[in-house]
């Protein structure tokens, strides 16, 4: 229903770090933008069903997940200051806090240095149980967290869409599912046994029951292999969940992984179209950053959000890919247009600029 800033919590003119702004100001910023009409509250009840805005005794409760800081306060003080406040404002409506058994759950959530007030609709985890009607790969990613990044893809209906790592094909079917089928999907897997089962559970879900239709096709290949299977400039967005190098069963170093995303991004700018995403979730999120500085011709760096999970911190990593390597592309003009000048032999010019091997391989 409404977010602010930590810094909408002082008065006109007053001046505060924002870790040490008080809990009491939460309470007096909330309370007076309930009583301007700023902030609205949504009556409907943890079971969908929604009430009167006349007098009614509702029972709340005020929830409070805190990350980043430092705060001058914990998530229980926001609990009880923003309660406080609520309960303040809407007791002429017959609104009591009760902890257990309440009417309306209110969540009030901060991350950094922005507060975000909302009414929670949903009591279960609505990630469990989905798109895994066949097959379940031993490592997965949740359902909400897929959604989020295909919705950071940016496609379009009609597009297609790359997973070369899919795994149980959660990330290409929840696409799907947003898109009512108008994609077109690539699933590899290095494993034959994971890349059937994203076939099997695609297809439980009405996709690709037609072995025949090319909109839905499951590969068994390794990602460095990718453009063996995939022509250039064909794909709109590649979104896909990185090894982690944690449970792979081969105890990969830090060097393998590099090698690989390196590769694998490589290998991506070529069949994304230009200005296509790529969406990653991956562990090593600063490793990614570098690698991406390293491409910085080839890739813009879009988003980098760093997302917590029960035992990891790992990081969705968003890059554009440009239309070009400007910079490359201007420095090797001039090479050739400068080159008949000097008397350099082929040898010695693949030694200086290290092109014995084509450098976009």
């Amino acid at each position: 229903h409404y977010h602010f800033r930590l810094k909408d919590c002082l008065r006109n003119g007053e001046e505060m770090e924002e870790e040490k702004i008080p809990k009491e100001a939460l309470y007096e910023h909330v309370k007076e933008q309930l009583l301007n009409g700023t902030v609205s509250v949504d009556l409907s009840d943890k079971n969908g069903a929604t009430k009167s805005n006349s007098k009614h005794k509702t029972t709340f409760r005020v929830t409070c997940d805190r990350i980043g800081g430092p705060h001058a306060w914990q998530a229980p003080d926001v609990e009880y200051e923003i309660g406080g406040a609520i309960a303040e404002v809407m007791e002429p409506l017959g609104w009591k806090p009760k902890m257990e058994d309440y009417d309306v759950c209110i969540r009030a959530d901060v991350v950094g240095d922005l507060v975000v007030l909302g009414t929670q609709l949903n009591v279960h985890d609505m990630s469990k149980g989905r798109h895994f009607l066949k097959y379940r790969n031993a490592v997965t990613i949740k359902t909400n967290l897929a959604y989020v990044m295909v919705r950071l893809a940016n496609l379009k209906p009609s597009g297609t869409l790359l997973d070369p790592f899919c795994g149980s094909g959660t990330l290409l079917l929840e696409a799907l599912q947003m898109y009512k089928g108008n994609l077109s999907t690539i699933a590899m897997d290095v494993s034959k046994k994971s890349a059937d089962g994203a076939r099997e559970n695609a297809q439980a879900e009405g996709f690709g029951k037609n072995g025949d239709d090319v909109s839905f096709q499951f590969i068994c290949s390794d990602a460095r292999g990718l453009r063996r299977h995939v022509e250039d400039d064909t794909v709109d967005a590649i979104v896909t969940n990185l090894p982690w190098g944690v449970m792979t069963g081969q105890n990969q170093s830090v060097s393998d992984l590099q090698t690989l995303y390196e590769i694998f991004l490589r290998n991506s700018w070529y069949v994304l179209k230009p200005g296509g995403r790529i969406v990653m979730l991956v562990l090593r999120g600063l490793q990614i950053m570098r690698i991406v500085r390293k491409l910085s011709g080839r890739f813009r760096l879009i988003h980098a959000n760093v997302v917590r999970t029960t035992n990891n911190l790992p990081c969705i990593m968003v890059v554009e890919k440009l239309p070009k390597d400007e910079v490359r592309d201007s420095i090797k003009g001039q090479l050739s247009h400068l080159s008949k000048f000097v008397s350099v032999s082929p040898e010695i010019y693949q030694s200086i600029h290290n092109e014995e091997v084509d450098d976009d391989g």
